[in-house]
Protein backbone atom coordinates (compact mmCIF):
# COMPACT_ATOMS: atom_id res chain seq x y z
CA UNK A 1 0.00 0.00 0.00
CA UNK A 2 1.46 3.12 -1.27
CA UNK A 3 1.46 6.75 0.57
CA UNK A 4 -0.96 8.37 -1.65
CA UNK A 5 -3.20 4.88 -0.86
CA UNK A 6 -2.52 5.60 3.04
CA UNK A 7 -3.60 9.29 2.34
CA UNK A 8 -6.88 8.63 0.14
CA UNK A 9 -8.00 6.00 2.37
CA UNK A 10 -7.51 8.62 5.79
CA UNK A 11 -8.95 11.42 3.99
CA UNK A 12 -11.96 9.45 2.70
CA UNK A 13 -12.76 8.88 6.80
CA UNK A 14 -11.66 11.93 7.69
CA UNK A 15 -14.28 13.02 5.58
CA UNK A 16 -16.89 11.43 7.22
CA UNK A 17 -15.45 12.69 10.71
CA UNK A 18 -15.77 16.48 9.41
CA UNK A 19 -19.53 15.70 8.33
CA UNK A 20 -20.34 14.74 11.56
CA UNK A 21 -18.84 17.54 13.02
CA UNK A 22 -19.87 19.79 11.00
CA UNK A 23 -23.58 18.70 11.10
CA UNK A 24 -23.05 19.76 15.27
CA UNK A 25 -25.22 23.09 16.08
CA UNK A 26 -23.85 26.26 17.46
CA UNK A 27 -20.45 26.48 19.18
CA UNK A 28 -20.13 22.48 18.59
CA UNK A 29 -20.25 21.18 21.84
CA UNK A 30 -19.08 17.85 22.82
CA UNK A 31 -22.04 16.49 24.66
CA UNK A 32 -23.33 17.04 21.06
CA UNK A 33 -21.61 14.39 19.82
CA UNK A 34 -23.13 11.21 19.69
CA UNK A 35 -21.30 7.71 19.60
CA UNK A 36 -24.37 5.36 17.74
CA UNK A 37 -24.02 8.87 14.53
CA UNK A 38 -19.96 8.49 14.69
CA UNK A 39 -20.10 4.85 14.65
CA UNK A 40 -17.95 1.33 15.77
CA UNK A 41 -15.78 2.31 12.39
CA UNK A 42 -14.54 5.81 13.55
CA UNK A 43 -14.51 5.34 17.48
CA UNK A 44 -11.32 3.64 17.93
CA UNK A 45 -9.83 6.08 15.90
CA UNK A 46 -11.12 9.14 18.32
CA UNK A 47 -10.06 10.96 21.02
CA UNK A 48 -11.71 13.48 23.13
CA UNK A 49 -10.05 15.93 25.42
CA UNK A 50 -10.32 19.39 27.42
CA UNK A 51 -7.97 22.36 26.89
CA UNK A 52 -7.01 23.66 30.44
CA UNK A 53 -5.95 26.92 31.70
CA UNK A 54 -6.91 29.27 28.84
CA UNK A 55 -5.11 26.81 26.04
CA UNK A 56 -2.07 26.19 27.47
CA UNK A 57 -2.33 22.58 28.38
CA UNK A 58 -4.64 19.75 27.51
CA UNK A 59 -6.23 16.90 29.21
CA UNK A 60 -6.96 13.57 27.77
CA UNK A 61 -10.89 12.53 28.76
CA UNK A 62 -11.29 9.85 25.86
CA UNK A 63 -8.58 7.43 23.78
CA UNK A 64 -10.11 5.10 21.58
CA UNK A 65 -8.34 1.64 21.15
CA UNK A 66 -6.34 2.93 18.19
CA UNK A 67 -5.30 5.62 19.80
CA UNK A 68 -3.87 3.65 22.79
CA UNK A 69 -2.37 1.81 20.15
CA UNK A 70 0.06 5.26 19.11
CA UNK A 71 0.36 6.03 22.52
CA UNK A 72 0.30 3.37 25.20
CA UNK A 73 0.89 5.35 27.85
CA UNK A 74 -2.30 7.76 27.90
CA UNK A 75 -4.50 7.24 30.42
CA UNK A 76 -7.92 9.11 30.61
CA UNK A 77 -6.88 12.34 33.00
CA UNK A 78 -3.30 12.56 31.88
CA UNK A 79 -1.78 15.73 30.33
CA UNK A 80 -0.58 16.52 27.00
CA UNK A 81 2.10 18.10 28.94
CA UNK A 82 3.17 15.43 30.42
CA UNK A 83 5.31 14.30 27.32
CA UNK A 84 7.86 17.08 28.13
CA UNK A 85 8.13 16.22 31.74
CA UNK A 86 8.69 12.48 30.82
CA UNK A 87 11.28 13.73 28.25
CA UNK A 88 12.38 16.31 30.50
CA UNK A 89 12.16 19.08 27.44
CA UNK A 90 10.45 22.07 27.48
CA UNK A 91 8.98 21.70 23.85
CA UNK A 92 6.33 19.06 22.52
CA UNK A 93 5.23 18.71 18.92
CA UNK A 94 2.10 17.43 19.54
CA UNK A 95 0.86 19.78 22.67
CA UNK A 96 2.07 22.59 20.50
CA UNK A 97 -0.32 21.12 17.59
CA UNK A 98 -3.26 20.58 19.76
CA UNK A 99 -2.78 24.24 21.04
CA UNK A 100 -2.61 25.53 18.29
CA UNK A 101 -5.86 24.33 16.68
CA UNK A 102 -7.89 25.52 19.94
CA UNK A 103 -6.19 28.73 19.60
CA UNK A 104 -7.32 29.06 16.07
CA UNK A 105 -10.44 27.78 16.61
CA UNK A 106 -10.61 25.96 13.46
CA UNK A 107 -10.08 22.22 12.08
CA UNK A 108 -7.26 21.11 11.07
CA UNK A 109 -6.09 18.17 8.39
CA UNK A 110 -2.32 17.23 9.50
CA UNK A 111 0.00 14.41 8.36
CA UNK A 112 2.09 13.99 11.18
CA UNK A 113 5.57 12.25 11.48
CA UNK A 114 7.36 12.14 14.82
CA UNK A 115 8.59 9.66 17.17
CA UNK A 116 6.90 7.82 20.54
CA UNK A 117 8.21 8.18 23.66
CA UNK A 118 9.82 5.06 23.54
CA UNK A 119 11.37 6.26 20.53
CA UNK A 120 9.21 4.30 17.30
CA UNK A 121 8.64 6.29 14.77
CA UNK A 122 5.08 6.91 13.57
CA UNK A 123 3.31 8.77 10.83
CA UNK A 124 -0.14 9.53 11.37
CA UNK A 125 -3.01 11.62 9.60
CA UNK A 126 -4.77 13.23 11.87
CA UNK A 127 -8.25 15.62 11.83
CA UNK A 128 -8.40 18.19 15.30
CA UNK A 129 -11.61 19.56 15.39
CA UNK A 130 -12.22 22.31 17.44
CA UNK A 131 -15.62 21.99 19.87
CA UNK A 132 -17.06 24.61 22.68
CA UNK A 133 -16.15 27.49 20.31
CA UNK A 134 -17.32 31.24 21.60
CA UNK A 135 -16.45 34.02 19.77
CA UNK A 136 -15.80 35.67 23.12
CA UNK A 137 -13.22 32.86 24.93
CA UNK A 138 -9.75 33.21 23.90
CA UNK A 139 -9.44 29.19 22.96
CA UNK A 140 -12.02 26.21 22.51
CA UNK A 141 -13.54 24.37 25.28
CA UNK A 142 -12.39 20.88 23.82
CA UNK A 143 -11.08 19.04 20.99
CA UNK A 144 -12.29 16.17 18.86
CA UNK A 145 -8.94 14.24 17.51
CA UNK A 146 -9.37 11.71 14.72
CA UNK A 147 -6.10 9.36 13.71
CA UNK A 148 -5.05 7.10 11.43
CA UNK A 149 -1.84 5.87 11.89
CA UNK A 150 -0.08 4.77 7.95
CA UNK A 151 3.34 3.80 6.84
CA UNK A 152 6.56 4.92 7.68
CA UNK A 153 9.03 5.80 5.37
CA UNK A 154 12.47 6.88 6.28
CA UNK A 155 14.44 8.17 9.35
CA UNK A 156 12.53 10.77 11.78
CA UNK A 157 15.12 12.71 12.51
CA UNK A 158 12.93 15.39 13.97
CA UNK A 159 9.08 15.37 15.12
CA UNK A 160 7.24 17.58 12.31
CA UNK A 161 4.21 17.81 10.44
CA UNK A 162 2.32 19.02 7.33
CA UNK A 163 -1.36 20.94 6.95
CA UNK A 164 -3.29 18.98 4.63
CA UNK A 165 -6.30 21.14 5.51
CA UNK A 166 -6.49 22.58 1.83
CA UNK A 167 -5.29 19.39 0.23
CA UNK A 168 -8.01 17.52 2.15
CA UNK A 169 -11.10 20.58 1.09
CA UNK A 170 -9.93 20.38 -2.49
CA UNK A 171 -10.35 16.15 -2.28
CA UNK A 172 -13.45 15.90 -0.70
CA UNK A 173 -15.24 19.15 -2.21
CA UNK A 174 -16.03 20.34 1.72
CA UNK A 175 -15.47 23.62 3.21
CA UNK A 176 -15.20 24.33 7.06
Amino acid sequence: MGADTDKHAAFVRIGRLIRIWAALRGPKRRRDLDPVVIGPELLPHLCLGHYLDKGTDFRYDLIGSEVSKLAPRLKRGSLASDTMRIQNTDHDHILALFLEAGLEKRPKILEVRYSSIDDVPLRIFAALLPLGVHQDKHCAEDLLLGVWRTTVTGVIAKDNSTDLTGEFLQFSGMSV
